[in-house]
């Protein structure tokens, strides 16, 4: 028995939506330059073309930022952490009988919290993208079915009912 989790940062601008975004926003606000330009007020073109850069920069990174997605699959016997990236696919694999789950509170007041998976003196961060919910939300959920240090709860309870613990986690909340 295995619980997969796949997570993805909330991307809904699409790359078509972006070069759209994009292209109306700039002949949109060259408009105004070009009115101004012809007005004599020449400095504004150079600003508008900086401006337009900086957003084209921008939205480029957040493009970016939608290819990156972590998958944490959990059976019996391990833990496996899986994050893909636009640099590649990193995989860190944990036994899941010493792996512990550790949501560190925000080091500033208006801070985020830090969620990891840890075990034998490594530790790799898990959901920094998520919103603070979502990421205790994931926490309690990944306690739940990797258990503590030196405990691993079984992911299915009763093979003959067919219960599994996603199910009994559902009634719990």
């Amino acid at each position: 028995m295995e619980q997969r989790i796949e997570l993805a940062p909330n991307c809904s601008l699409k790359p078509a939506g972006a070069m759209l975004f994009f292209v109306s926003t700039c002949l949109f606000s060259l408009g105004f330059a070009l009115f101004f330009v012809f007005q004599g007020f020449w400095p504004v073109l150079p600003f508008w073309a900086l401006e337009m850069l900086l957003l084209g920069l921008s939205l480029q990174a957040s493009m970016r930022r939608g290819t990156y997605t972590q998958t944490v699959l959990i059976t019996d016997s391990q833990v496996s952490l899986v994050t893909r990236s636009r640099r590649g696919e990193a995989k860190q694999e944990f036994a899941r009988h010493w792996t512990k789950v550790r949501l560190r509170s925000p080091p500033r007041h208006n801070g985020t919290s830090q969620l990891t998976i840890e075990s034998h003196g490594r530790a790799y961060e898990v959901g920094s993208f998520l919103t603070e919910e979502d990421r205790c939300r994931l926490a309690e959920r990944l306690r739940y079915l990797v258990g503590g240090m030196n405990e691993s709860p079984p992911l299915e309870i009763d093979r003959t009912l067919g219960v599994r613990l996603d199910d009994l986690y559902q009634r719990r909340q």
